[in-house]
């Protein structure tokens, strides 16, 4: 006889704070790539960073926020830093995969290590020139705010 297993599907199902949070993150990956494009260096591809952002920022927010309301302002602020440092890294890697691209199609790299390589690289490098000031007061308010909206969302609709 075959055996029933019972899980829990409460992480599974949608949730008012899963989706606040995707949407609060996903606004906050728009407004910071937007935020971000004129410190990069001239010729930086950057085609779709907003739209990509945005998709970024819903998983994120959908995932790390949503995931695990906060009861306690403090908490809320916490898990909306995570989420935000977790959606720059990602920004950044896209953003480093996009210009790694750019390179490889012009015959720059010599081995497939020195592409993947790279990557980090480019995204090291777009980082250090949008460290502005606006750029982490957007990003990091954003997520804040997103996580905060979220555990709202969590007590109001439980």
């Amino acid at each position: 006889m075959q055996r029933v297993i019972l899980r829990s599907s409460r992480g599974a199902l949608p949730t008012a704070a899963k989706l606040v949070a995707g949407i609060g993150l996903a606004l906050t990956g728009f407004f910071t790539a937007s935020a971000i494009l004129p410190y990069l260096p001239a010729g930086t591809r950057d085609q779709g960073a907003g739209l990509m952002s945005m998709s970024f920022g819903w998983l994120i927010g959908w995932r790390v926020i949503g995931r695990a309301p906060q009861a306690t302002m403090a908490g809320a602020a916490r898990v909306g830093l995570r989420a935000a440092l977790w959606l720059a890294l990602t920004v950044l890697l896209y953003l480093g995969a996009l210009q790694m691209m750019a390179r490889m199609l012009r015959g720059r790299y010599h081995a497939v290590t020195e592409a993947l390589t790279d990557i980090l690289g480019q995204g090291v490098v777009l980082g250090g020139a949008a460290f502005q000031l606006d750029v982490i007061v957007t990003l990091f308010l954003g997520g804040v705010l997103s996580a905060i909206l979220s555990a709202w969302a969590a007590r109001r609709w439980q």
